[in-house]
């Protein structure tokens, strides 16, 4: 039987995919020879594809590159067999392949960043606990499985992260008052993801130390970091930060600039966990500020009060802590002093008199003085100018209602929402002025007549005296006489100098005359004839009747 060489089958060490680039790295033989290997290859359910590749001697690693398909998930096998020289004075070797490697799943590689979420409670006791919270990369990125690695700065005294590993997608910490830098990265098979970083800012920056916590820690050692910046502005952090276990505050004061403000914390570790005991600006020396309030001007000016409205003098003009405004109120030769607190910017002047000019100057003042004044004046009204604010509010809201009144009265009518108001009906009537008339005296005349009223021949004919009525035959003029009542009571007026300018009515000859019955035309076809009245010389009627057909009364 001839002698035979088999190797174990190879290890993964590692993989590496980008752009369709497969990288494997192998193991070495035992012997750290060179070795045939032959490697099969597939997509998911489909089959496989092989090739062979030969490694060298003497290196310390077998590496590999296979060219797969983009975004695709493959699964990978590899074997090898030893490379056999023959030797004249030696029997041959017979080399057999190993056994097959662990099938490994490729997946792609992760392309994207891990969109984080971070959620910072409510800082107590100098703490702030932080959750984290991030999402998986996608599915054939995720074959496998995935890990995420995740770098702390939390102790601004540490120059390294501290590093942590996690196949969750939640982490918690805790951090001091200061800022904290976090990182994190998503890892497969193949690679990991490019690097998200965090920043969480430290709080706000305080104005003034805070009275309950401890001025200083007398102690210095690996426990406590004290951190501290140049805050020129009053708001922004620098990129430059001090920080240091071994020095206290009271080393650093006389290290620092004069009259510019500083910040600094205070870190200690208690119970395996950072802790802030102080955050607090501080000036090593003080002096007043450099200039008064800027934009100080007068609003709201009545005749007895007035507002003043300033900027509040910027940090790095303060030089040192602005205790409050001093505001002097100069009028009729009196001057009035007034303390503002430093976070006011507007004070109200009361008590002034009607007419008057007043001069107003500010400035602020630190523990070392009073900074420069800046100067204003004007004068008070010499009454009350216009409404009051009750009055204003009151016809505002009068006019607002009277136009939403017009406009909705306007709008039901354009809509027709309303219903349309009746004309009254006129009767179209000729009519004619004294210009188009022949206008002349009249005359009166007095005739006595009869009227004769023509019934129905199958009804029974009324009665009708003699100083009723009289009807001409021939419808010609009727006439009607009153009795001689009027006589007595003096005669009838003279109706020469009576002008009449249009015709009556129709309608007022029997309101007139008074008599019992209306006509009674003999059939329908009289009841179209037209009538024409004319009221003539006074008491004279003629009575015209136009007839389509002739008809008998």
């Amino acid at each position: 039987m001839l002698p035979t060489v088999k190797y174990s089958k190879p290890q993964i060490i590692r993989m590496k995919r980008s752009a369709g680039i497969l990288n494997i790295t192998l193991d070495k033989p035992t012997d750290n020879k060179g070795a045939i290997y032959e490697i099969r290859w597939r997509k998911r359910d489909s089959e496989w594809q092989n090739t062979t590749f030969e490694t060298k001697d003497s290196t310390i690693k077998d590496f590999h590159i296979l060219h797969l398909q983009n975004r695709t998930i493959y699964q990978i096998q590899l074997r090898r067999q030893a490379i056999l020289r023959s030797h004249p004075c030696k029997d041959s070797l017979h080399a057999l392949w190993s056994d097959w490697s662990q099938m490994v799943d490729v997946p792609s590689e992760i392309r994207r960043r891990p969109v984080i979420r971070c959620v910072e409670k409510n800082p107590e006791n100098g703490t702030r606990d932080i959750h984290l919270s991030w999402d998986a990369p996608l599915p054939e990125e995720s074959v496998g499985g995935v890990k995420y690695i995740l770098k702390l700065l939390d102790w601004p005294c540490h120059k390294t992260k501290k590093k942590k590993q996690t196949t969750n997608q939640t982490y918690n910490t805790s951090i001091t008052y200061s800022e904290a830098r976090i990182s994190i990265i998503a890892r497969n098979k193949v690679g990991h993801s490019p690097e998200r970083h965090i920043f969480i800012p430290a709080l706000k920056h305080l104005n003034y130390c805070n009275s309950d916590m401890p001025s200083n820690i007398p102690k210095a050692d690996n426990n406590t970091c004290l951190e501290w910046y140049k805050l020129e502005d009053g708001e922004t952090r620098p990129k430059t930060v001090n920080s240091s276990n071994n020095i206290l505050l009271k080393d650093i004061k006389n290290e620092v600039d004069h009259f510019v403000r500083h910040y600094y914390f205070l870190h200690i570790k208690r119970n395996k966990q950072y802790q802030t005991v102080v955050m607090c600006p501080f000036y090593s020396k003080q002096k007043a500020p450099i200039n008064g309030p800027a934009n100080v001007n007068i609003s709201d000016i009545t005749h007895e009060s007035a507002v003043v409205h300033w900027l509040s003098i910027p940090v790095v003009e303060q030089q040192g802590f602005l205790q409050h405004y001093v505001i002097w109120i100069s009028g009729q030769g009196n001057t009035k002093f007034h303390q503002v607190p430093a976070n006011k910017t507007s004070f109200l002047i009361k008590d002034l008199h009607p007419g008057v000019s007043y001069t107003v100057s500010i400035s602020g003042r630190t523990e070392a003085g009073n900074g420069p004044n800046s100067t204003v004046n004007f004068e008070t009204h010499s009454k009350e100018m216009g409404l009051s604010w009750q009055d204003q509010t009151i016809l505002i809201v009068c006019v607002v209602a009277l136009l939403c009144t017009i406009i909705c009265s306007v709008a039901a009518r354009r809509l027709k929402l309303l219903p349309d108001v009746p004309s009254p009906v006129v009767d179209v009537a000729e009519f004619r002025c004294p210009e188009e008339q022949d206008q002349r005296w009249m005359i009166e005349e007095v005739h006595e007549f009869i009227l004769l009223l023509h019934q129905d021949p199958g009804k029974r004919r009324e009665n009708v005296t003699p100083e009723q009525s009289t009807l001409l035959q021939d419808f010609g003029l009727v006439v009607f006489e009153e009795e001689d009542e009027e006589d007595g009571e003096g005669g009838v007026s003279d109706l020469s100098s009576i002008k009449s300018c249009c015709y009556p009515n129709p309608s007022y000859r029997g309101q007139m005359l008074q008599l019992p019955e209306p006509f009674h035309m003999t059939d329908s076809t009289s009841r179209d004839n037209d009538t024409e009245s004319t009221y003539r010389d006074g008491l004279f009627f003629e009575t015209r009747v136009l007839e389509c057909d002739t008809t008998s009364l």
